[in-house]
């Protein structure tokens, strides 16, 4: 690497580095970085006495209170971090949430105030009330004044009557009182009142939903 010194560079992670002088970053010298204290903590974070370290940026000036969330999520006494940027002031109240103690997915997020999806903001979600109501990759939630796709809000539905009916890796399919949904989108002349009863959901495409015997 250019400008380190070889006798005492030593390797850290796929990114990290440091030699007697400096701390680097995929090869980027680290300014401000205290050499003797300079470790890698995990993913893409580091940390020395004074700061925890996104790359060759400061992220965090409370090392000492820093905690790893996931591989993208972080907190100190007084942020929450996903990655390289802050995301929230309130990591007291910061948590995942999700649709059952073992559900593993990891999309939703809150603070006291502010709905995340994927660390960024979801405008208008009310975190008191907010819930997961399926743990698929085709993510569903509900507010009291709003239903979920993801991150958008799903136009006219109803939060109070809204449910999944099928979920899988390649597909989504929900309904409310009034009308079926495909991932957030109204399907057509299909109402749920005609449901068959007692009959299992199968899928939906664009025009339909399906149903097993």
């Amino acid at each position: 690497m250019a400008g380190a010194d070889p006798d005492s560079f030593h390797k850290l992670s796929t990114g990290y580095a440091r030699d007697k002088s400096h701390a680097y970053y995929r090869g980027a010298q680290i300014a401000g970085a205290d050499v003797a204290t300079f470790d890698w903590l995990n993913y893409g974070w580091a940390k020395d006495r004074n700061h925890v370290w996104a790359g060759t940026q400061p992220l965090s000036s409370d090392p000492e209170h820093f905690g790893m969330i996931n591989s993208d999520l972080a907190k100190d006494g007084a942020a929450v971090f996903c990655k390289d940027r802050e995301i929230s002031d309130d990591p007291a109240h910061f948590e995942i949430v999700r649709f059952s103690p073992d559900d593993r997915n990891l999309d939703y997020t809150k603070d006291i105030r502010t709905v995340f999806y994927r660390c960024a903001a979801i405008p208008g979600a009310n975190a008191a009330t907010f819930r997961r109501l399926n743990d698929s990759v085709f993510n569903y939630a509900a507010d009291d004044q709003r239903a979920y796709y993801q991150d958008r809000a799903i136009a006219g539905a109803d939060p109070r009557t809204f449910r999944v009916l099928y979920d899988t890796a390649n597909e989504g399919c929900a309904a409310d009182a009034q009308h079926a949904y495909r991932w957030d989108t109204v399907i057509p002349d299909v109402n749920p009142r005609d449901f068959p009863p007692g009959k299992p959901v199968t899928g939906c495409d664009a025009t339909q939903v399906t149903f097993g015997p």
